[in-house]
């Protein structure tokens, strides 16, 4: 649901614009737990988990 939300995000940002989003939230504990970052860029949906240090697709 959240990848079909951003496509649709993707068609109404300019030319050459790029949407950085970042989350964290938890399940049942105090700290976060989960955190996880969205790039839209030339209409395609990019994620990276940050529980990793994997770096999200350039």
């Amino acid at each position: 649901m959240t990848q079909e939300f951003l496509r649709t995000v993707a068609d109404h940002l300019e030319a050459d614009g790029e949407l950085d989003i970042q989350t964290a939230g938890f399940t049942k504990c105090r700290f976060p737990v989960l955190a996880k970052r969205y790039v839209i860029r030339d209409g395609e949906v990019l994620h990276a988990d940050l529980s990793s240090p994997e770096p999200i697709d350039e």
